[in-house]
């Protein structure tokens, strides 16, 4: 599929919509999508070190203990832990809003966010992410290295194949893709990458 701005920009309306419905709130459905996640990498993962062994070069033991492993162990900690994490907090308010004695702070999801990953650890630094976008309740579109095409198309199979694309969906593309993306607005970015790339990144979202 050819990401043209029209394309992007659709992609990100729906996801917007499909966050407001409030479908990614509750936390009983994000250890539903983790977990589809988790087993999805599991089915995979052959795949995946084969397309790291294309793109990199890993052999397939440093492929398994950094990309999938460590992405597993990810999944499994935030489903253990996302009831705990996401509830309110009762905290002290001091004597500056007295007679104010405690604030409750709430964790409430950001909305619609873009993962942008590097070429280097493909897999890991986009699923990992990815992770925290889903634990958080946001949706995710994801912006691949262009370097990593291998790796790509491993991440669009597992992700086509358990998530709708108004709630994640990987791209792929140049940098002129990347643009098209960091031209709209999203509520978070996870980007790794170079600092010269990074303050772009930082540039196009002061904008949006």
């Amino acid at each position: 599929m050819e990401f043209t701005k029209e394309k992007i920009h659709e992609i990100v309306l729906k996801q917007r919509s499909f966050f407001n419905s409030g479908t990614t709130l509750p936390i009983s459905w994000r250890i539903a999508q983790l977990k589809k996640l988790k087993n999805a990498i599991i089915s995979h993962e052959k795949d995946i070190c084969d397309a790291l062994y294309k793109d990199l070069g890993r052999d397939e033991m440093e492929s398994y203990l950094i990309d999938v492993a460590d992405t597993l162990l990810e999944i499994n900690e935030a489903i253990h832990h996302l009831k705990r994490w996401s509830k309110a907090k009762t905290l002290r308010s001091g004597l500056m809003l007295f007679p104010s004695l405690t604030t409750k702070v709430y964790r409430s999801p950001y909305g619609v966010s873009l993962i942008i990953s590097p070429f280097n650890f493909p897999f890991y630094l986009t699923f990992g992410p990815l992770v925290g976008a889903i634990s958080g309740g946001n949706t995710a579109v994801i912006k691949t290295s262009s370097k990593s095409a291998n790796s790509t198309m491993v991440m669009q199979k597992i992700v086509s194949e358990i998530f709708p694309e108004n709630y994640v969906v990987v791209i792929d593309g140049g940098h002129d893709v990347a643009d098209y993306c960091l031209n709209e607005r999203f509520d978070k970015i996870f980007y790794t990458g170079s600092p010269r790339v990074g303050v772009h990144v930082l540039e196009c979202a002061s904008k949006n």
